[in-house]
């Protein structure tokens, strides 16, 4: 492998452990908001849930071969999506069920793929 392969591997893993860890904090601060009731946090965090599993998606379409970590980024995409519909309708209770729905996913996704093959 040469060098430059090497960099953007290493590089793409390093992003991809810095878009795990947004994924962490997000799902717990969204929890929260949900919580108290802000629902405009809550829509920042539905937002920046769906753009780190949109870059995620995009790293396990260019790596190959993990077609189950597509389709689980896509369904955390599609709860994000609804999380944030929920927030702008200030529906706390469908969001809570769609940030556990995240939750859920993010579980599946780790059972099959953590740590990184």
């Amino acid at each position: 492998m040469a060098l430059s392969s090497v960099m953007v591997a290493t590089q793409s893993i390093d992003e991809f452990d810095a878009w795990m860890r947004t994924i962490e904090q997000k799902t717990q601060s969204v929890q929260q908001n949900i919580a108290v009731r802000n629902a405009d946090a809550v829509a920042t965090d539905a937002k920046s849930l769906d753009e780190a599993f949109r870059l995620v998606e995009d790293f396990w379409v260019r790596r190959g071969d993990a077609a189950d970590a597509v389709t689980l980024s896509k369904q955390a995409r599609e709860h994000a999506a609804e999380l944030l519909k929920a927030a702008s309708e200030k529906d706390f209770d469908r969001a809570s069920t769609q940030a556990i729905r995240v939750a859920e996913t993010c579980t599946s996704c780790h059972r099959l793929y953590r740590p990184l093959p």
